[in-house]
């Protein structure tokens, strides 16, 4: 909500955060009797009459007749396992040839989440909002931990097992996680991070017999299946205020110490709402859902959610998302929709070159996390006739943002470029454009930082009292941990970091990071641009570009790139690749430090991990190939 003018009264400042009814009440007009004590609200059901009294003006508000139920994970868990109890879950396991297949329903998952919370509260000592963490990958046993969890009262807190082992352990002790579900298969990875964690004093493990290495002393170890055995399938589930918190997940933390932020049920509700939508996702009833974005990145995008309200199959890979796996998941399965980040489809779309399906049953693959090449936008559809959709969002915004749906009607080079966009922004999340402290029109010719705002926008980090000095998570690679909130702005807006632009019909397009935009003699030089550029190369599997030291420009831009088989890693197929990028864009945008590599490393979320790439550099680890830069006149035909 913003400013809010009603007839003759002035200007009434409405701050975020809900307000209690007595605050909000509103009838058309100007209140009278100045100076008279406010009248007791009414109940919420019944119409009334509230005068708002402020330092400028008297107002008075209606409240409407409507009921005011909370919204919570606990309905949408009780209407999908009944309404929908009978659609499939199917959890695919690579590892266990002949038998990869594993189906449960709605229904049974419904039932297993009321055990898992009988087993937390009678064996595990669960009573209150106590951090349950979980070290699992896609399966029907995470959606059962994640729902009985989360409606008994408790927080669900997801560990990315992607992540270091030492930001794995100041997230545990930063939420204060007291038991853990985790797979047999990262016991070791589990008990060393648990080194020197007090808070945890239980392990559950859903294959204890493929357990390798033993808990700490003073952890407790449990088999899944064993708690879960006679116990009810029936929970009386308490009534929840919609913004108690649900889920408390975690940024990567690429630049520090990982953040929390803490999802309401309300939030997460709404979230499962807006993915049903049109312009958004369109989780269909029947249409079933790849999940290859792992609960542990935000909760698979909420896709489970809206799932449960609509009755949408889910196809869970397991721990191997490899591309003849997701193949072979694909052409078992019959998904419709899939997500995930947009290397996977790039590695697909390759296995099929060499192997092509017998079938496509992909109509829709939604790809984020990092920008989508335009290049993998093409060959996917004029290939397979499958619409790779672009989206955008972060965990500080309950993950998906903006969704590139064109607009009805657009065609031919328009539609393009709205596919080739982040998307257009929903009506549940503001934005605006800020560019040296001040906010400019949404335009395609106005670039800044996008911040937004909205009822799924965290309004800052979980601030931990561990967090506190003397506490377990207070420091992080030896350096405070802070709750960083110049990520805030005093108006309440959120910095997301990614500059880029907003045009007139609200599509958003990330130009880049902040953080990975190349400053070049005074002029910006957008990373993500020259990637798209190079990696639309047939050549070129994969390309990330960083900035280099320069002595006359300050920086230049540094292609750090993988080449396709049988490319040689030479100045002249440097050249070539530079050479093929000049239409697009002016010499002096155009990298001339290359330097040619067996693989790029990746940040837990799939994005090219460019701090790492910059700690290669300074270690001298590069072979750079160094060609003609602005103003030059020859090809530099030497290496560093």
């Amino acid at each position: 909500m913003g400013d809010v003018i009603r007839g003759d009264c002035e200007r009434i400042s409405t701050p975020l955060h809900r307000r209690a009814p007595s605050s909000r009440a509103y009838r058309g007009g100007c209140s009278e009797g100045a100076g008279k004590a406010s009248p007791p609200v009414a109940s919420n059901y019944t119409a009334s009459i509230h005068r708002v009294h402020t330092d400028t003006a008297k107002v008075v508000r209606m409240l409407s007749t409507m009921q005011d139920i909370p919204l919570s994970l606990t309905r949408i868990l009780e209407y999908g396992s009944s309404v929908h109890g009978q659609t499939q879950v199917i959890t695919w396991h690579s590892a266990d040839p002949g038998n990869e297949r594993e189906e449960t329903t709605f229904a049974d998952i419904g039932a297993r989440a009321a055990a898992f919370a009988h087993a937390l509260h009678d064996t595990l000592g669960v009573t209150g909002d106590e951090r349950v963490g979980s070290l699992l990958w896609n399966c029907a046993e995470h959606l059962e931990v994640l729902f009985g969890t989360a409606c008994k009262g408790a927080v669900f807190t997801p560990l990315n097992k992607q992540l270091m082992n030492d930001q794995i352990r100041h997230i545990v002790n930063h939420a204060e996680v007291q038991v853990i579900v985790a797979d047999g298969r990262l016991g070791q990875q589990l008990a060393d991070v648990l080194k020197g964690v007090e808070c945890v004093r239980a392990v559950v493990f859903t294959d204890v017999d493929k357990l390798t290495a033993p808990m700490p002393e003073g952890v407790d170890v449990y088999s899944y299946e064993e708690l879960l055995d006679g116990r009810s399938t029936v929970y009386d589930w308490p009534v929840l205020d919609e913004h108690t918190a649900a889920a408390l997940c975690y940024s990567t933390g690429t630049t520090g110490a990982p953040k929390g932020v803490l999802y309401s049920h309300r939030a997460l509700y709404l979230e499962g709402m807006q993915l049903r939508s049109s312009d958004s996702l369109s989780v269909t009833h029947g249409e079933t859902f790849l999940c290859c974005i792992p609960i542990y990145h935000v909760l698979s995008w909420g896709v489970p959610f809206a799932a449960w309200m609509t009755g949408t199959p889910l196809v869970l890979p397991d721990a191997d998302v490899s591309p003849a796996t997701l193949a072979k998941i694909i052409a078992a399965t019959s998904p419709r929709v899939a997500h995930g980040v947009p290397t996977i489809w790039i590695q697909l779309f390759v296995h099929y070159l060499k192997h092509p399906p017998e079938r496509m049953t992909l109509t829709e693959i939604f790809a984020g996390g990092s920008p989508v090449p335009p290049q993998l936008i093409k060959m996917w559809e004029e290939r397979y006739g499958v619409d790779v959709v672009h989206v955008w969002g972060m965990a500080e915004t309950t993950t998906v943002g903006t969704v590139a749906r064109p607009p009805s009607g657009a065609s031919g080079e328009a539609r393009w470029a709205y596919r080739i966009s982040q998307g257009r922004f929903p009506a549940s999340l503001q934005y605006r454009v800020v560019n040296d402290g001040h906010v400019v029109n949404t335009t395609d010719r106005n670039a800044g930082e996008i911040q937004v705002r909205g009822n799924l926008v965290t309004g800052s980090y979980y601030h931990s009292p561990t967090s506190e000095d003397g506490g377990a998570a207070h420091e992080f690679r030896g350096k405070d941990v802070e709750d960083a909130e110049s990520k805030f702005t005093a108006d309440g807006w959120l910095r997301t970091g990614d500059v880029g632009f907003v045009n007139e019909e609200g599509f958003l397009t990330v130009e880049d990071r902040a953080r990975d935009v190349i400053r070049s003699g005074g002029e910006w030089i957008y990373s993500v641009q020259l990637e798209n550029l190079i990696m639309a190369n047939p050549d070129v599997l994969e390309s990330a570009v960083i900035g280099y030291p320069d002595k006359q420009w300050v920086e230049r831009p540094l292609a750090v790139t993988v080449l396709a088989a049988g490319i040689s890693p030479t100045i002249e197929t440097a050249e070539r690749l530079r050479d093929g990028m000049r239409s697009e864009l002016p010499s002096w945008m155009l990298p001339e430090y290359w330097t040619f590599v067996k693989s790029i490393d990746k940040t837990s979320v799939g994005k090219f991990d460019k701090k790492d790439l910059r700690a290669h550099l300074a270690d001298g680890e590069y072979n750079i190939i160094r060609l003609k830069g602005p103003g030059e006149s020859q090809r530099l035909d030497a290496t560093d």
